[in-house]
């Protein structure tokens, strides 16, 4: 397996991609990609590629996420 297949663990601190978080919430990678060039969903922005903090994933979703 590679870096970038979803079932690769994550270690403490390793930020997401675009494809884990839409594993982790069971929706498409395409509405993660939208939510994100809307500014919902934080986000890290390595030139063209976006990352996702988990520490400010679970502040997001604990907050209440899309639903606040």
């Amino acid at each position: 397996m590679t870096a970038s297949t979803p079932s690769t663990p994550l270690t403490a601190g390793q930020p997401l991609t675009a494809e884990q978080l839409a594993a982790r919430w069971q929706v498409p990678r395409s509405w993660i990609y939208h939510r994100t060039r809307e500014g919902v969903i934080p986000a890290v922005k390595l030139g063209r590629y976006y990352r996702y903090r988990t520490d400010a994933i679970e502040r997001f979703e604990h907050e209440g996420g899309l639903s606040a």
